[in-house]
Formats: structure tokens, sequence, C-alpha cells
């Protein structure tokens, strides 16, 4: 996908749902994509914090939208600027050449309007190879699948779609939990790990041992 496709296809209907993509200013080395997406697994001993919606609650994107912004604001996702990281596919945001699902982030700026919970969940990729409608992030309106990060990886924040609602949660250091660990340290030495997991859990190793270092 060139340039001017990408505008046409991806950026223009996030920013009509309220997230201005900002290219470039993804900070090096972040907390990788696939590492904060197994932040599911952490406990409320981590701090963890969680907004839901029940299918059957009126107004249900409404409700939800509200959980996600009480959870952004009051966690430190983003500050004054607005600005944070967004999981967006990597190649070509065509769900049948994205074998392996594989995103990046991209830095953003949520404007004034804003709609995460609906209009920006329902922003079409095409159709996944067995045949079923997909989403940049999510699967429909009102049906989330993101993730997000501060700008300083020190916050992260998932919205998901359970078996009988919605919502979203957030994880304070998530570099630092258990599940995290885990899979950085397997995506660094372990033997079906890619090349690109590879590289990002190293950098993000190297960047943690570097900060344990100056604080001892």
């Amino acid at each position: 996908m060139g340039r001017r496709e990408k505008r046409r296809k991806v950026f223009e209907p996030l920013r009509r749902a309220g997230l201005e993509v900002l290219e470039g200013g993804v900070p090096e080395p972040v907390l990788p994509v696939f590492a904060v997406g197994v932040t599911a697994g952490c406990g409320k001993e981590t701090g963890r914090r969680d907004s839901y919606v029940d299918f059957e609650e009126p107004d249900l994107i409404e409700h939800a939208n509200r959980g996600w912004y009480e959870l952004a604001t009051s966690s430190g996702l983003f500050g004054a600027t607005r600005e944070f990281l967004l999981a967006l596919p990597a190649h070509r945001y065509n769900p049948r050449v994205d074998l392996e699902r594989r995103s990046t982030w991209h830095r953003v700026r949520l404007l004034d309007e804003w709609d995460v919970m609906g209009a920006a969940c329902a922003i079409r990729r095409g159709r996944s190879v067995l045949g079923f409608d997909e989403c940049l992030l999510g699967s429909r309106a009102g049906r989330p699948e993101f993730g997000m990060l501060s700008l300083d990886s020190s916050v992260s924040l998932v919205g998901t779609t359970w078996q009988h609602g919605i919502g979203s949660f957030v994880v304070p250091d998530p570099g630092s939990t258990q599940a995290v660990r885990r899979i950085l340290d397997w995506a660094a030495d372990g033997p079906d790990s890619t090349p690109g997991k590879r590289a990002a859990a190293l950098a993000w190793l190297r960047r943690s041992e570097s900060t344990m270092a100056e604080r001892s």
C-alpha cells in the first residue's frame, strides 16, 4: 500500500474517528506491540484496572468510550498534548496478506471529537482468509480489539471484546510484569521467534538492563 492509499484507507478514517496519525515520532526503543497483547494475563496485583460494559447495556458504545477515556486520563496514557502510541497493521492493511497479523506502533493524537469504541473500531480492512470481516481496531463498531501505549512505555491500555461485553484495561509499567517479561525472554531467545520479534525484544531488554544499572 502506497502512502496516498494508506492516507485514504487508514489515516483519514482514523482522523474522522478522532485519532490523528502523526507520521514519525515513535520513541526507540519501545515496548513491542506483541508484549502489550499479553497484558491480558496480568492480575490486579500489577495495578491493572478495568472498565467493562455488558452487551445488554443501553448506550453500549457511549459507556465504553467513557470508561476508556477515564482509564486513559487517570493512568497517564497521554498528557496535555493527548499523544500516545496506537498499534496498526504493519504492512498492507489487508488481512489476506498480513499472515503474521503483525502490528507496529504509530504516534497519534486524540482530537476534541472522538469515538474510539465506535467509529474507530468500524474502520474496515477487508475479509480475512477465513471470510470474516476485519477492521483496524476490532471487528466492528462496539467490538474493540486494540493496543495502546504511552510515549514512554510506562502505561499500556488494551481494548477488547469479552464473551458478554466489551471494555478496556490499563496496566502501569507493563514491561516489569511477569507476563510481559516471559514473552520478551521467549522472543529474544526462543527458536520459534521471528527476526522482527527478536530484534524488538532485545532492544527493549537492553534498555531495561541499562535502566536498572543506572539505578543501582
